[in-house]
């Protein structure tokens, strides 16, 4: 029985009957290690189910602070999976939990509440219609010592962007994760616990521990956060990555606005914060209008708002976060969606009709009730055409068109969206810092041509492949991919040997990875599988992706992860990654 590195129970809940029962972590760690590989196992057995899942270094090493929350989305009808850090998830594994997986739906409005072991089902009828802040504010006040995870307006409205918050500042976004979790009438997920978490060899964990906290700190990306959030905006221009509008390729203020948003970061700038046990610190406290908030300048933010909205003013863009973050929306969806929307005259960007749009969204108002159905639907209501990735997900703020490796990812994905998958890929800050791009691809896929954004390779297919096999093993061990990417692959075996008692190994983590990937995969095709394509208007005009040159990178990539040509899972591919019995039941 697991008792080492993983609580080893999970919380198991039916919202239609009441049950609530405990089953052992063991049944699904041993071959899918936690986090994000357990919870496309869970998922596989029960298709409705929301799944809060940890990892087994979740709460033990540097940055292990992690979580992955999974559902079917309800934009693309595929799985959908978004990593989550802040408190909550080592809290979890405090009050007694490795995971917990809510099925079915309650009558009314209910919050799951855990208590040191203790789990029951409340009535949330007087929270219902609160917005997340309130949402946590009313909960942790009636439970002191709690940490919430919850949803606002636009989860209990079934908005498909709407996300499931988790503290005012961590957000499970993508795929509309928090529209499944108001589809079940529960508001608020509330934990509690006094607990630990005992490791097999503490002594070696503490050396190891050591090892990856210096790696982490000697590394440029823990150098950056110092003033990243100043400088982040003028530097996503110098890298080439936002779009502007709906997808247009250029914007003559973007500059402008970069300059006004460093000065307005640095201004109201207080202090900086981390999620649970991390060094990174790569939050910053901002103080604005008598209230502080955090903020986390990932492109998805800020720079989403300023740039795909075409905000100069950052006043106006810190009133959209807010109103963002405090209704528990995904800022990149939201911002897609509004810039979609400005093409059909339906509001003007850069003005404060983007906060009434938002609203009208949150509300399912007039317009609203379509745009709330994300960008793909809207294009077929309105019968003008939109660009998304698979599935109908809407993009990561990258342009697609100038990056070829996200642009496949984006074809092929089986779970969340590209920034999911390619994080600190070396083709996005390629242009910034060409030599050292070129030399992790060099030393990875022993070609440096695999680091350039525009280069249609069979090496890019392997740094990509390799690349979201380091994204699942990051996401099931429970711990930040900035902080797997500084340290050796080596480090975070040897860390998860002395968590757990279990030798895996890097080539043992990298068959794990194969095996949930291909898995993901397996779920999709099971439940319904979409296309690997992406909208025609990426492949019009200039800059444009060229279509033959990415249709033979998939089959490319097909044959790298042992599918066919259609890209499905060979028979000798399932039976070597251990899958048969599953697949077969």
């Amino acid at each position: 029985m697991l008792n080492c590195g993983y609580v080893g129970n999970m919380l198991f809940v039916n919202l239609s009957t009441g049950d609530i029962k405990v089953e052992p972590t063991e049944k699904y760690a041993k071959d899918y290690i936690g986090g994000r590989g357990v919870a496309t196992r869970i998922l596989y057995e029960y298709p409705d189910a929301l799944i809060f899942m940890s990892g087994p270094l979740t709460s033990l090493v540097p940055s292990g602070s992690r979580m992955d929350v999974v559902a079917v989305s309800p934009v693309t009808g595929l799985i959908g999976g978004s990593s989550v850090g802040g408190e909550f998830p080592s809290v979890l594994k405090f009050a007694g939990y490795d995971g917990v997986v809510v099925m079915g739906k309650s009558e009314k409005p209910v919050y799951l509440i855990i208590d040191n072991g203790n789990a029951s089902v409340e009535n949330a009828e007087d929270l219902w219609g609160l917005n997340v802040f309130e949402t946590i504010d009313t909960l942790t006040n009636r439970h002191p010592g709690s940490i919430v995870a919850c949803v606002g307006r636009a989860g209990e409205r079934g908005v498909k962007f709407a996300g499931i918050a988790f503290s005012y500042r961590n957000l499970a976004s993508r795929g509309g994760l928090g529209a499944v979790m108001g589809s079940k009438n529960l508001k608020a997920v509330v934990v509690r616990g006094k607990g630990r978490v005992t490791p097999n060899d503490p002594l070696k964990l503490m050396a190891v521990f050591e090892e990856i906290h210096e790696c982490v700190v000697r590394s440029g990306e823990y150098a950056r956060f110092k003033d990243w959030h100043v400088n982040f905006m003028p530097t996503i221009l110098k890298l080439r990555m936002p779009y502007f509008g709906d997808y247009e390729p250029y914007w003559e203020d973007a500059w402008e606005a970069a300059i006004k948003a460093r000065e307005f970061m640095e201004k109201h700038t207080i202090g900086r914060a981390s999620c649970f046990s991390c060094p990174l610190r790569c939050w910053a406290i901002v103080s604005y209008g008598g209230e502080a908030l955090p903020m986390n300048l990932c492109q998805g933010t800020l720079p989403a708002i300023m740039y795909v909205l075409k905000v100069r003013d950052p006043e106006l863009a810190w009133k959209i976060y807010r109103k963002c973050q405090s209704e528990g929306l995904d800022i990149m969806s939201a911002a897609a969606v509004i810039a979609y929307a400005s093409r059909l005259g339906l509001v003007e960007l850069g003005t404060e009709q983007i906060l009434e749009t938002i609203e009208k969204i949150i509300s399912r108002e007039s317009e609203g009730e379509i745009l709330a159905e994300g960008v793909k639907r809207a294009s077929e209501h309105f019968s003008v055409p939109a660009i998304y990735v698979k599935g109908g997900l809407e993009s990561w703020s990258s342009d697609l068109r100038l990056f070829v490796g996200s642009a496949l990812i984006s074809a092929v994905a089986d779970s969340g969206s590209v920034n999911r998958a390619l994080y600190a890929f070396p083709e996005f800050y390629y242009y910034i810092k060409r030599d050292q791009a070129e030399r992790v691809a060099k030393k990875l896929v022993n070609d440096a041509e695999a680091a350039r954004p525009q280069t249609y390779t069979e090496s890019k297919v392997r740094l990509a492949v390799l690349w979201e096999n380091l994204h699942i093993i990051a996401d099931s061990l429970g711990v930040c991919i900035i902080a797997l990417l500084t340290a050796p692959l080596r480090l975070w075996a040897e860390v998860y040997e002395a968590a757990t008692g279990m030798r895996i190994g890097e080539d043992g983590l990298m068959r794990v990875a194969e095996r949930i990937r291909t898995l993901e995969r397996l779920f999709n095709i099971r439940y319904g599988m979409v296309k690997d394509e992406l909208p025609p208007r990426l492949f019009e005009g200039k800059p444009r992706l060229d279509k033959d040159k990415l249709e033979k990178m998939k089959k490319t990539y097909y044959s790298l992860r042992g599918w066919d040509e259609n890209g499905v899972p060979k028979e000798e591919t399932i039976i070597k990654l251990g899958l048969s019995n599953l697949v077969r039941s």
